[in-house]
């Protein structure tokens, strides 16, 4: 277990020793959250830098590829589905048209849009990487049995319902 974690639960268990009210065990999983995301985008962007990509752009790379027929994607459907600023994305797209990954285009829908396309080389590079991440994931769940896997599914599901459904009464 990581250490800083364990340091983080210490502290929490000496709250809660001065504060019985406190739910210990779901402050330490709300914190555990953090800790998982922050080990899944190490491993990801360890993985992906051999391929000169981080977890965001191999992430809007997919998106891109996955979104419609053309590849092409509206840079706010991509903030979306990041879950990511303005900001972020746009300096994310700067990076991938330098890169030769992305071409901006304007939309045939409305001309005052942009639309973001595979070129070519950045096809090329997702559909490479996918198999190879692919592979990852299957390692990284091992521990997993099937059952479990179907069962933490559901979970997290039932937990971003419910957060979804506190923001909207917030």
């Amino acid at each position: 277990m990581n250490l800083d974690f364990i340091y983080f639960e210490n502290g929490i268990d000496r709250i809660a020793e001065r504060l019985p009210g406190m739910p210990r065990d779901r402050v330490v999983i709300n914190r555990l959250f953090f800790y998982i995301f922050n080990e899944l985008d190490d491993v990801y962007n360890q993985h992906l830098s051999e391929f000169g990509l981080n977890s965001s752009s191999f992430l809007a790379l997919a998106m891109i590829l996955m979104s419609n027929e053309e590849n092409r994607l509206n840079p706010s459907h991509l903030g979306e589905a990041l879950v990511a600023s303005r900001t972020n994305v746009t300096r994310l797209t700067d990076d991938m048209v330098r890169s030769g990954w992305v071409s901006r285009k304007p939309s045939m829908q409305d001309r005052r849009r942009v639309e973001l396309s595979l070129t070519p080389d950045g096809r090329k590079l997702i559909l490479n990487v996918l198999p190879i991440i692919w592979r990852r994931i299957e390692q990284q769940w091992a521990d997993f049995s099937p059952a479990e896997v179907v069962e933490l599914d559901r979970l997290l599901r039932k937990m971003l319902e419910g957060l979804q459904r506190f923001k909207a009464a917030s």
